[in-house]
């Protein structure tokens, strides 16, 4: 059996179901996968219930044409018509052998259009991406034969395949069509072409790396599977996990609006907020790692989580590190590249977004300044409209009970939020990031130096003993550092370091930090009006009292 027809094929089946039952002839399969338009025809060919008396197949490049089978599989046969030689005649298509290939759409249909009503035929359209119906007329086609009594009574289909059917159909059309939307690929669809792929390039796999490159290609197409697999092996000679998940970030970074990263800091690479720390493990790293228990609780897995709060204290920092500790894919969702100047691509941008990141979780799916596509706007003009979709969609996915993907969005501005994205519901845990207590501070210097455990940041040459340097920051630098940020700590550090630097030094001394910090200018004014503002939104947007007492405490602030 060839190896397409053993991948899944139930794509195929639901969309000829509707047919037998008479939904419709038309049937819009959207994938833009080569392998998949390639099963699509060896199933049509050779499965003994897709049988019909001719196939036809139009392409906008090759035209009008039959669907034959061979030996190699499913090829392309030019259609040609015997014409006369009128002007007329001649311009449909170029002569060739006593007859014309017909390459213009609105010419193939009609002629499709007789076979379709005489004989039981099915009728491909493929390669398709957009449609200027003045031009082609396919719409216009499409809705005709989806209510032809002739074409239903003799069984016909029309099967078009696209990579957005709203891209090429209007909604009239797309109301009298069967749209099936195709996964880019199962999971046993995915071990399936990695244990074939290895046994014939003869390449050593066990169970255990299976399983671990058919987690890291999910939302892969099957194209985009076998094209991995095998540039890793002509890199490698092998299946390199790194090598396959590389190139997958580059696939999912061509879209525009996602992007693949490999978490490399966890929680202990962060200094400070212990409290926050603690509440992430056991509300959510917790319920994660141990799923089973979770579900024996009827405990739902959480699905969102909104971290706010000033800049620079470390909420993006919190969103890779929680990726990294659950052990994750971590997919940032680019806002600024979401919104376009041309009419409805901003929302199908958004669509086609949110169906990729989906079919790549569970994950991480970290939407920074979530406030840009956060509220719901007034729809005063296209533009308007178009904010008001982009708005519903992101917050259609954020209600949606079977969502896999853990959305952890951060703002520094909760208040310009719609009230919809802030019910219970949207989010599980609404988490505030304030400006560092004292011991955090401190505890944030030490990561930056790379002297606090479990930390995997590189330790800079010091010229005083580490415990002295400890004690050093406690009492002197650590005071002078009330209402830094965790950036503006981090700063800090990189200051210190630049003064040994320029001293010419062998390490790291106590003058290096106190010029640092003397130098280091905060408005505090300005400053303490941004905590009262903080402290405001913790109170009216976190609804465990428990943890913002604990907060307060850390703080050393008053909630």
């Amino acid at each position: 059996m060839s190896l397409y027809l053993q991948l899944d094929t139930g794509w195929i089946s639901r969309g000829l179901l509707k047919r037998k039952s008479n939904y419709s002839p038309v049937i819009v399969f959207e994938t833009s996968d080569p392998k998949r338009l390639h099963q699509l025809k060896e199933y049509l060919l050779r499965q003994p219930d897709a049988r019909y008396d001719y196939y036809f197949v139009y392409d906008q490049w090759e035209g009008l044409g039959r669907l034959v089978d061979s030996s190699s599989g499913p090829q392309f046969e030019p259609f040609r018509k015997r014409v006369g030689s009128s002007p007329l005649a001649q311009r449909v298509g170029t002569r060739e052998e006593g007859g014309i290939q017909l390459q213009f759409f609105k010419s193939a249909l009609k002629e499709v259009d007789a076979q379709l009503k005489s004989w039981r035929a099915c009728f491909i359209i493929q390669n398709l991406s957009e449609n200027r119906e003045h031009e082609t007329g396919l719409c216009s086609a499409l809705r005709a034969w989806a209510i032809d009594p002739a074409v239903i009574t003799k069984g016909s289909t029309v099967i078009l395949v696209t990579a957005d059917a709203e891209r090429v159909l209007d909604d009239y059309t797309r109301e009298l069509t069967v749209i099936v939307s195709v996964d880019p690929s199962r999971r046993d669809e995915r071990s399936h072409i990695v244990r074939t792929t290895a046994r014939e390039l003869e390449v050593p796999l066990e169970d255990a790396g299976v399983e671990e490159i058919v987690m890291g290609t999910a939302g892969l197409s099957l194209h985009q599977m076998e094209s991995v697999l095998l540039e890793s092996y002509f890199r490698t000679q092998q299946f390199d996990l790194r090598v396959i998940k590389d190139l997958k970030s580059e696939l999912v970074k061509k879209s525009g609006v996602l992007e693949v990263q490999e978490p490399t800091l966890g929680f202990g690479d962060i200094g400070g907020y212990d409290v926050i720390k603690g509440f992430i493990h056991k509300y959510v790293i917790n319920v994660l790692r141990y799923a089973d228990r979770a579900r024996r609780y009827a405990l739902p897995l959480p699905k969102g989580i909104l971290f706010f709060g000033p800049p620079g204290t470390g909420k993006s920092l919190f969103a890779t590190a929680l990726a990294s500790e659950v052990q994750l894919p971590f997919i940032h969702l680019v806002t600024e590249n979401i919104y376009s100047k041309w009419l409805g691509e901003s929302g199908q941008k958004m669509k086609n977004a949110i169906a990729l990141a989906e079919k790549m979780s569970p994950a991480v799916v970290f939407v920074d300044e979530i406030d840009r596509f956060g509220r719901r706007g007034v729809a005063t003009d296209s533009a308007g409209e178009e904010t008001r979709r982009v708005f519903s969609q992101f917050l259609e996915w954020l209600g949606r009970p079977d969502r896999e993907a853990i959305i952890v969005g951060t703002t520094n501005v909760p208040d310009q939020l719609d009230e919809a994205f802030l019910r219970t519901g949207r989010f599980d845990y609404k988490i505030p990031f304030l400006y560092p207590g004292e011991a955090a501070r401190q505890d944030i210097l030490l990561v930056h130096l790379g002297l606090k455990a479990g930390t995997s940041r590189r330790r800079p040459p010091l010229a005083i003993p580490e415990d002295g340097l400890r004690q050093f920051l406690a009492e002197e630098v650590v005071p002078l550092t009330a209402n830094f940020s965790g950036a503006e700590l981090e700063e800090l550090v990189t200051r210190a370091k630049r003064q040994a630097f320029d001293r010419g030094a062998e390490g790291l001394e106590e003058i290096d930090f106190l010029r640092a910090a003397r130098t280091f200018r905060v408005d505090h004014r300005h400053r303490t009006g941004v905590i009262e503002t903080c402290l405001a939104q913790a109170r009216r947007y976190t609804d465990d009292q428990g943890f913002l007492d604990a907060v307060e405490e850390e703080m050393g602030v008053k909630v």
